[in-house]
């Protein structure tokens, strides 16, 4: 079983989501029925209402572990509030879909306050609308106050990135610009596209436990053996040209390893070391062949080499095919030889489509270059991070980690890579991109997995200064807007402290 661990809680946790697997990209929803019948039914949903109420809160993170009886849940749509959001977990009908790569669009419709003669003009009440790929692509929001917007113009989030039959969403409890506020039911429209509209009335059910923050204070400093791994897609070479930021953040996370991506042409190992200089060390430096025009990266002040297998990795069969993936052997501290890996995969597109099929193929030459670079050398820890994309299907993913402990070791049982699952800051998400104004929402797309035999995650953080409580942010001595100043990406960390690994 695939394994994903959570540093921070400390805990282990199964995927929930559906195997992936290519199919249509458009979609189709059925009506949904939800109806208490006869006394019994109404002590049953009294019951299970009750029970919701004290439970753990709802976190968007595209996992579901926190909606109770999901198993049950058909098509349709599911609903919960706490005290200052609303979250709603739709579930469709038919093949798993990126909602924000559909072939035609979906608009879900809310009437926040259940008064017909409130809202959006000509509605029948709609206060908001979402509009899933509206142009085939991206998120749009519509309310009585504003003609169209983009996703934080609502504080709007949803999860997963990947293509999904369900998918969590979270809203205000009050529309911004003096918007109304949902109180214990919302009525809803979905309309797909198709010849019949799906619609209903939704209780909420309270949600009295809020997510207990991620970081309440500074980062703490790593503790003796101890590895800190951040992974940091700088949009478009900002590492240079935001450099003060970029410097700034380097300091207070002090990281031993750092993965790049998205390094310009012109930007050369040291100028990099001299940013890096930061946390007061000497760095060794290491790119990856280009990929158009940029290209990642790999730097560690512990002792390092380069890895010949990922000098010129390209995808099978394609001269011109090179994957942005640098690699360099790191020494960690008890004597453990590391082979960490920086990589960045194809940007965009949908479940099945040709940038799915690049991303796949990329992430099956990241695995040659490793098994090749096993041959030369013997690794006892195998670290990947960097960004990506998923924003078709998760099957990247997947082969990424699938039996991966067994690229550097001979294992009697197969084990897959580690994924470490880092919280923001304030526990409510893992988004790891997030860019104001734009027609894309908040997504989880920078992942690092680990072999976990040998490294074992202490503590991991998706650093978002603008969710960093006071004190965090003056403890490291950075500014509240640091990290959207430096790019659209967040830096991903994670503490690994080398173990012996188990027989």
């Amino acid at each position: 079983m695939n394994r994903h661990i959570d540093a921070t809680r400390k805990t282990f946790q199964a995927p929930t989501h559906p195997p992936p697997f290519f199919g249509l990209r458009g979609s189709h929803f059925d009506q949904y029925h939800s109806a208490a019948v006869g006394c019994i039914a109404m002590w049953m949903f009294l019951l299970h209402a009750s029970v919701f109420a004290t439970a753990s809160p709802i976190i968007v993170d595209g996992e579901f572990t926190d909606w109770p009886s999901i198993d049950n849940t058909g098509p349709g749509l599911v609903g919960a509030a706490s005290h200052s959001d609303v979250f709603l977990l739709l579930t469709l009908d038919g093949s798993p879909v990126n909602l924000q790569g559909l072939d035609e669009p979906m608009t879900l419709r809310l009437d926040w306050d259940n008064r017909a003669d409130t809202g959006i003009p000509n509605t029948g009440g709609v206060d908001i609308e979402v509009m899933f790929s509206p142009r085939r692509r991206g998120v749009a929001v519509r309310t009585a106050k504003m003609e169209q917007g983009s996703w934080d113009s609502v504080d709007l989030v949803f999860a997963p990135t990947v293509a999904n039959n369900r998918f969590e969403i979270r809203l205000p409890r009050t529309l911004p610009k003096g918007g109304p506020s949902v109180e214990t039911q919302v009525g809803w429209q979905l309309d797909s596209g198709k010849s019949d509209m799906t619609s209903g009335t939704l209780k909420l059910r309270p949600l009295h436990n809020a997510p207990k923050p991620a970081l309440k204070t500074a980062i703490p400093p790593t503790k003796d053996g101890v590895v800190r791994v951040m992974t940091w897609n700088l949009e478009f070479g900002n590492v240079l040209k935001q450099a003060p930021v970029v410097r700034r953040i380097l300091k207070a996370v002090q990281p031993h390893i750092v993965l790049f991506q998205e390094l310009e042409p012109d930007q050369t190992a040291e100028a990099i070391k001299d940013v890096l200089g930061a946390t007061g060390d000497q760095w060794t430096v290491e790119f990856s062949p280009f990929g158009g025009r940029i290209r990642s990266g790999i730097a560690s002040r512990l002792p390092a080499k380069s890895v010949a297998a990922f000098k010129n990795i390209k995808r099978r069969g394609e001269s011109h095919g090179h994957v942005r993936a640098a690699a360099l052997e790191v020494d960690v501290p008890g004597g453990a030889r590391v082979l960490a890996v920086s990589t960045h995969l194809k940007c965009c597109g949908s479940v099945g489509g040709p940038e799915d099929m690049k991303r796949i193929a990329e992430v099956t030459a990241i695995r040659r270059a490793v098994e090749a670079a096993e041959e030369n050398r013997d690794f006892q820890g195998l670290i990947i991070g960097g960004d990506l994309n998923l924003v078709g299907g998760r099957l990247p993913l997947e082969m990424l980690i699938e039996d991966g402990e067994s690229l550097i070791a001979e294992l009697e049982t197969p084990a897959s890579l580690a994924i470490i699952d880092a919280w923001q800051p304030d526990g409510r998400g893992r988004q790891t991109w997030q860019k104001s104004g734009s027609s894309f929402s908040p997504g989880r797309l920078d992942y690092i997995v680990v072999s976990s035999r040998t490294l074992e995650p202490t503590f991991s953080i998706v650093i978002d200064t603008l969710d960093l409580p006071e004190l965090a942010l003056r403890g490291m001595d950075l500014v509240r807007t640091d990290t959207r100043r430096a790019s659209d990406h967040l830096p991903v960390i994670v503490d690994l402290q080398p173990i012996t690994p188990t027989k």
